[in-house]
């Protein structure tokens, strides 16, 4: 794999286990590759201004985002692999996707199941949206 055309990985970041699982296979797939991973965590709902939060809400969202992505970034680079971070909001399928399409992004990787208390019976919603809207693999970790 060490020739591998995979330079730049996305890592769909929630603070769920599916998460963590995604991120543990995102590092490796990065080292191996020597690639370069980048981690997106979408905040769920239209109505928050995450750049400039106002509410309790807005504010609880956006610090879980930071908090989940500098663990991250502390993980990946005791494994030695280069991340950035970026924090978004809106529908989280199309924002996984259309964040790949201005990146370069080479692969994405997403665990199966999100923070969501709603569940699909195979797939959860965002990465089953993932799987079937991206134009680049996807790898979905369970």
């Amino acid at each position: 794999m060490a020739n591998s055309k995979i330079k730049r990985i996305l890592v769909a970041l929630d603070d769920s286990k599916g998460s963590s699982k995604a991120l543990d296979e995102a590092i490796y797939l990065a080292r191996e590759c020597k690639a370069t991973l980048f981690g997106l965590y979408v905040i769920p709902l239209f109505s928050i201004n995450y750049q400039k939060p106002s509410s309790s809400l807005a504010k609880m969202f956006l610090e879980n985002g930071k908090k989940t992505l500098e663990k991250a970034k502390v993980k990946a680079a005791q494994n030695g692999v280069l991340f950035y971070d970026k924090v978004v909001n809106g529908n989280e399928g199309y924002k996984i996707v259309s964040y790949t399409k201005g990146n370069n992004i080479d692969m994405i990787v997403i665990g199966s199941r999100g923070g969501s208390n709603i569940k699909e019976l195979f797939l959860g919603s965002v990465s089953h949206y993932v799987v079937h809207k991206s134009p680049i693999p996807v790898l979905v970790v369970k």
